[in-house]
């Protein structure tokens, strides 16, 4: 195979990023915007050592599963790679994502992997959007060639956020970054940076805005997280709190704790929560959320550091670390004090993997269920969260 050639291949498999794969001969072919079961006519753009990239030309027999994709950008933006497919079968192969990623870094045969939790609305659901400017305008940078392109609207985004950007296009010539947050209640959002000294003269530069999950309000600054994607959040508290929550007497230790929403919202529900978070910006919005909830004590430092001075037994640990996943001082840390139960969430299924390998190792803990959630509806991405029991009592 070589540079410019035009083959005709059949993509069996779905890729980590979304692409879909066919094998041949020699390596792995990869082309976005087609979907497993689908033959089509590729032309061949680049080829490496253990790879090939190619670009559909011509789809000779199309997926039952295909549809029309509703943004009219879709083939020039990156950003939603699965949008040409019907929802349902998206969380079909997020599942077949999931595994092939477990079984691939973290050597787990078969995974107990359940179904993916979809959203209820695939659609406007990102709170949280970064753009790039370009004279004035608002866009996002492709994947492939990290060509600039203009986003008047973007069909993931809440609808605050398009009108926040029809109302700033072509007024802030100068600037080149600008974040935009909405929060649930209606006109909360943070813009960063100000915009005062760009000329637009409307509330911007904001510390701080506030979210919501359930009756619970979480106060979140700029540099703070919280998950892009409300509805979901919850469906995800729901999966924990049926995990970790299975007492009312248990005390759970919730690692990489954030802004507190975790312990928020399980703390009625147990006896104790004990909190542990590194980022001082986090820290300080984590102390505002817990307000008035006795049970929930934060703890300022590393995860890897706090978690091996917690006194044994735990009943239960949450996990959530970045996207690299946990270090290794605090998976090690886990495995001595050996919680009863473990629910490590995660938005890397690579990352989870090999986390979930390295907690396995022993036969300390084992795996009982992975159930993946759909918190970025058309994108390659899936929150997961793994759910370990302990077959060995902490020393």
């Amino acid at each position: 195979m070589n540079e410019g050639d035009s083959i005709v291949l059949r993509f069996d498999r779905i890729a980590p990023r979304g692409d879909a794969i066919a094998n041949t001969d020699t390596k792995p072919v990869y082309a976005s915007e087609i979907i497993p079961g689908e033959t089509a006519r590729v032309r061949i753009r680049k080829v490496r050592r253990s790879w090939v990239a190619v670009d559909v030309e011509e789809i000779l027999e199309p997926s039952p599963d295909r549809v029309e994709p509703r943004c009219p950008l879709f083939s020039t933006c990156s950003g939603c790679q699965l949008q040409h497919i019907r929802y349902e079968r998206q969380l079909e192969l997020k599942r077949d994502m999931v595994v092939a990623q477990l079984e691939t870094f973290g050597g787990l045969h078969a995974p107990p992997v359940e179904p993916v939790l979809g959203a209820a609305n695939p659609w406007n659901y990102r709170n949280h959007a970064r753009f790039t400017v370009r004279d004035g305008k608002f866009g996002f940078i492709r994947r492939f060639r990290r060509a600039w392109f203009e986003v008047p609207r973007c069909d993931i985004m809440n609808e605050p956020i398009n009108a926040l950007v029809q109302e700033l296009s072509g007024r802030i010539p100068g600037l080149t970054q600008c974040n935009i947050r909405v929060g649930a209640d209606p006109g909360e959002h943070m813009i960063q940076p100000k915009l005062a000294p760009y000329g637009v003269d409307r509330p911007s530069g904001q510390p701080h805005l506030f979210e919501r999950l359930g009756d619970r309000r979480f106060r979140v600054s700029a540099a703070s997280f919280f998950q892009v994607h409300r509805e979901q959040a919850q469906v995800m508290l729901d999966v924990l709190r049926s995990f970790v929550a299975y007492a009312p007497d248990v005390t759970v230790v919730d690692a990489y704790a954030g802004v507190g929403t975790f312990a928020v919202m399980l703390a009625p529900h147990v006896a104790r929560v004990i909190a542990i978070e590194e980022s001082g910006p986090a820290v300080e919005d984590a102390k505002l959320n817990i307000a008035g909830l006795d049970n929930v004590e934060l703890r300022l430092g590393k995860s890897e550091e706090l978690l091996g001075e917690l006194p044994a037994p735990i009943d239960a640990l949450i996990l959530d670390p970045p996207r690299s996943g946990c270090r290794p001082g605090a998976i090690e840390a886990v495995r001595r004090f050996a919680p009863r139960r473990v629910a490590y969430v995660s938005c890397d299924p690579a990352s989870l993997g090999r986390d979930l390998a390295a907690l396995l190792e022993g036969d300390r803990f084992r795996l009982v269920r992975v159930q993946p959630i759909d918190m970025f509806p058309h994108t390659h991405h899936v929150e997961c969260v793994a759910l370990l029991e302990a077959n060995v009592p902490a020393p």
